[in-house]
């Protein structure tokens, strides 16, 4: 299923990979994590990006959401 999804976003890290897709679960897209669960999740010091990724109707919106979150990130 993975090859049927589009990338939207890359995540520096797990939490920040889930406060999106909850962001694109309260519009009503599914999203998808990967890299992510693994058993030295946060631990190892290697590259640990999170890809978001989302099926292809929805990337369009999804774009968008991720647009605002990158926007609010910023604010921090």
């Amino acid at each position: 299923m993975q090859d049927d999804l589009t990338s939207v976003y890359k995540a520096q890290t797990l939490m920040e990979a889930q406060l999106l897709s909850d962001q694109l679960k309260s519009a009503g897209i599914e999203s998808f994590i990967d890299h992510a669960g693994g058993p030295f999740d946060g631990l190892v010091a290697a590259d640990q990006v999170k890809v978001v990724r989302v099926l292809p109707a929805d990337a369009e919106k999804a774009q968008q959401i991720v647009a605002a979150f990158e926007a609010e990130k910023e604010k921090e």
